[in-house]
């Protein structure tokens, strides 16, 4: 006798075998027509408005299964000082210009002199200004630069008992200084401090919440630009300060900290849409992960798709092209451009984050030398990004939609599943004849 499949009466077998709810009703021989055609919509429906929601809940997990919540317990944690960097006004060091200009004896030497006074002074909002200067690009910028700015040789001491020196570094600010910061590695101009990021942060207790840092005896006044252990400083968080006269500087912050639980670490990092710090995607820092150096990246790479080149500023060593001084317009004429796309490179935060906010300062004219002090005021609450969901969540929602809709359950669909693959089997192996399915 010749084997014959018939797809309806395979389904139809399936079913009335299975502890589907439902079932029963479609493949009852008392039931009329129509009472089927009901329950198969009615079932088909209830699966249909399943898989949508099991879908929806699965996608929330797959990429948003976090929530940030307050932690209050301020007793048991400690917190990173407010980091600070300096960028002083009176930068030229005179007698190192002269030694620079004796050694390269330039044909022009007061042209060579207007651009060394001029290279001191120079930022990235500025820098356009170097361009007529272009006959000096084969010379070491960065290194005569690092040269002629003044050395500030004046330890941070903090109240507690702590004294630490501030780090040289370059920034698009300049050559300026840089406490308690975790990304000095990349901003560093002296090699023996090259590896001084890699410290410990200084941090302090609950105990400890009357710790003051200050800076005695500076030699010049000098803007403030506070950030975060992670950041690099811009100008967006800037306090200037007036070079006309000394002044005495009292600054107050507080931090703003966002901790990420330790269960956080087994999520993909798209679902937490967070980076830590080892987990770096980036070209030119393999090594280290932050918002702040993300952004940095992305501006660089916006500054060589445009002019071919980066500014002089970016103290990298990686082999990118560093912009001839003629070159330095393109850069200022794109600077707008260039920070309005590095708002949009997609750039994910920092699971562990602090920033600091300036509650308060003084500003006042004194007659000594000039005075910069800071504290912290130790705030009570963080956030912390916890798991809302995790994958055992995920399945158990996933079964209960399952059997409120339709009554299934794991081990019906491994029910279904087998009783398919059981039928199937029989039927090709022609074991199972046409009669069996009348």
């Amino acid at each position: 006798m010749a084997y014959q499949f018939y797809i309806s009466k395979f389904f139809r077998r399936v079913i009335s075998k299975s502890s589907l709810h439902g079932g029963f009703h479609m493949t009852g021989p008392l039931h009329t027509i129509f009472e089927k055609y009901m329950w198969g919509v009615i079932i088909i429906s209830s699966i249909l408005c399943s898989l949508y929601l099991i879908t929806l809940f699965w996608l929330r997990y797959l990429t948003n299964p976090t929530v940030i919540s307050l932690d209050r317990n301020y007793h048991e944690w400690n917190t990173t000082f407010p980091s600070l960097t300096v960028c002083f006004h009176d930068r030229l060091n005179s007698t190192a210009r002269d030694n620079v200009i004796k050694r390269v004896k330039p044909a022009n030497v007061t042209k060579f002199e207007i651009f060394l006074n001029l290279l001191a002074e120079t930022e990235i909002t500025n820098i356009q200004r170097l361009k007529g200067y272009d006959e000096y690009s084969k010379l070491n910028i960065n290194a005569i630069l690092n040269e002629i700015v003044n050395h500030v040789d004046v330890p941070v001491q903090l109240s507690n008992g702590i004294e630490t020196n501030m780090v040289r570094v370059i920034t698009e600010l300049g050559i300026c200084y840089s406490f308690n910061s975790a990304i000095i590695q990349y901003l560093s101009v002296e090699t023996s401090e090259s590896n001084l990021g890699k410290k410990d942060l200084i941090e302090i207790s609950i105990m400890e919440r009357d710790t003051t840092a200050s800076l005695n005896n500076l030699s010049s006044n000098g803007n403030i630009f506070y950030h975060g252990p992670f950041e690099i400083p811009t100008y967006l968080r800037q306090l200037s300060v007036p070079s006309s006269a000394s002044t005495f500087l009292q600054m107050s912050f507080k931090p703003v900290i966002i901790t990420a639980d330790t269960t956080i670490e087994n999520l993909y990092v798209q679902q937490r849409s967070c980076r830590y710090t080892y987990e770096s995607n980036l070209k030119l820092f393999p090594k280290f992960y932050s918002y702040s150096l993300c952004l940095f990246e992305c501006k660089l790479q916006q500054f060589f798709e445009k002019c071919g080149c980066v500014p002089y500023l970016y103290n990298l060593g990686v082999g990118i092209p560093v912009c001839r001084l003629k070159e330095l317009e393109c850069i200022s004429d794109n600077l707008v451009k260039v920070q309005q796309v590095v708002s949009s490179c997609g750039c994910l935060k920092d699971c562990n984050l602090i920033n600091f906010t300036l509650q308060s300062y003084l500003m006042i004219d004194w007659f000594n030398n000039p005075l910069i002090k800071w504290d912290m005021i130790i705030s009570k609450v963080r956030y912390s990004r916890r798991i809302i969901f995790d994958l055992a969540d995920a399945m158990v929602s996933t079964g209960g939609i399952a059997a409120l809709f339709f009554g299934a359950s794991f081990v019906t669909v491994v029910e279904i599943s087998f009783l398919i693959v059981r039928t199937t089997w029989i039927s090709g192996l022609g074991l199972n004849q046409t009669k069996q399915w009348k």
